[in-house]
């Protein structure tokens, strides 16, 4: 899943994917990494007992521009990968992925064009934090400590603003995302000014959630042939509290989803995509907490949501995750799915209680950045070692279980 263009991988080559990413490959500059998903990756995935993958459709790289068509090159691809899964019995989740938004922020996800009609005040600018957020020390993003590179520097904020690949070129956003400084994936970036106005246009009814409502539509004509297309999971993770209309955006997707194709699964999620909801809470009738009541007659009488949720240690145990989940499970009349987590404990946890997962991930797919040589973005590089990336490989599994994880 490239977190940057071309966004899909082709379907050439001959081998499966296999990373080669440590300590001194990034201390030479050429760690080794994948472009493609092919015949041998398929192969790879059934030797490893896995029957799924959960295969990234970044919005902003299957629709950079304002318009009512994907991009032809992207959907060239995802239909190249989707004629191999249709051909494999593989089935697939489509993940518009994204980490901490969009790439006016340092994040990715989100197009700029979306952005840019969100809040074109903020584009290029020193980011900030805003009121509730900046109340707490660790989603402030002057904490960082790969903020402090450009701090309050305008100039250096503005070079290349607007860009589509602003996280990928500007300099403070470089340092923002280093490993070891900022830390992976740091959650202060996507409570920014600019990432919380683009959340909040896309989520409130208006012109934003129309435009997610109709990419979303359109990634279901474009997949509608394909059976091996099941399930739709929204957004990754989405970073917002406003949980009434993030319900009501992923309500009007799934609608107009169905609407094309009227068997396919389609997400519901909270913030951040974690189970956090307390069972009891949620026992004693807080699971529609801030969900107006004709979303929540909704969700019972849908025989096509799931709840998704992901598990990276919070809350502190994985069983207690999963009782969250279960308990929304029950309370809503839904199944749930833990798309993305990294220990086995994760997995182990969802097991037991028969929930499917998916891990994180099968390959960085990126080369961008000093562990790759620092290629020219874009001309020389693949995707986006941003976020989070390099997490995981190809032939990962749990020890004590022949066939633990479904592919990422």
């Amino acid at each position: 899943m490239p977190q940057g263009p071309p966004y899909l991988p082709d379907v050439s080559g001959d081998s499966f994917c296999n990373d080669v990413v440590n300590d001194k490959c990034q201390a030479a500059g050429n760690c080794t990494t994948c472009s493609t998903f092919n015949q041998a990756d398929i192969d790879h995935i059934k030797s490893m007992g896995w029957n799924s993958i959960r295969l990234g459709v970044v919005w902003a790289g299957a629709q950079p521009r304002d318009a009512n068509e994907l991009d032809t090159a992207f959907v060239r691809r995802l239909h190249a990968v989707l004629d191999l899964t249709d051909a494999n019995g593989i089935h697939v989740i489509l993940d518009n992925h994204g980490d901490m938004v969009g790439s006016a922020g340092c994040g990715n996800g989100v197009p700029m064009w979306i952005q840019k009609l969100a809040s074109p005040e903020l584009i290029g600018k020193p980011l900030r934090t805003g009121l509730p957020y900046r109340l707490v020390k660790s989603l402030r993003i002057n904490e960082l400590a790969g903020y402090q590179y450009c701090g309050e520097n305008e100039t250096k904020w503005a070079a290349h603003a607007g860009d589509p690949n602003y996280n990928l070129l500007n300099e403070c956003c470089q340092y923002l995302n280093v490993d070891g400084l900022s830390g992976i994936n740091p959650p202060a970036t996507g409570w920014t000014t600019v990432a919380q106005a683009t959340m909040d246009y896309l989520l409130r009814a208006g012109a934003g959630r129309d435009a997610f409502v109709r990419y979303w539509t359109l990634l279901a004509e474009a997949v509608a042939s394909h059976p091996s297309a099941v399930a739709a999971e929204l957004m990754n993770e989405p970073m917002s509290i406003h949980r009434r209309h993030m319900y009501q955006t992923w309500r009007a997707c799934a609608e107009a989803i169905n609407a094309v194709i009227p068997d396919m699964s389609v997400s519901l999620a909270d913030l951040g995509e974690g189970a956090v909801l307390p069972a009891w809470a949620v026992d004693l009738g807080g699971g529609f907490i801030d969900i107006d009541a004709e979303t929540e007659r909704w969700i019972k009488q849908s025989s096509t949501v799931f709840y998704a949720w992901h598990w990276y240690g919070n809350p502190a145990s994985a069983a207690d995750a999963v009782k969250n989940a279960q308990a929304i499970m029950i309370k809503w009349n839904v199944p749930s799915f833990e798309t993305e987590f990294w220990s086995c404990d994760g997995w182990r946890a969802a097991r037991a209680a028969n929930i499917s997962t998916s891990y994180w991930h099968y390959s960085a797919y990126c080369n961008t950045g000093p562990a790759f040589g620092d290629r020219i973005v874009p001309d020389e590089t693949f995707g986006a070692c941003i976020l989070g990336w390099a997490g995981g490989n190809s032939s990962r599994r749990c020890p004590e279980d022949p066939a633990p994880l479904i592919a990422y």
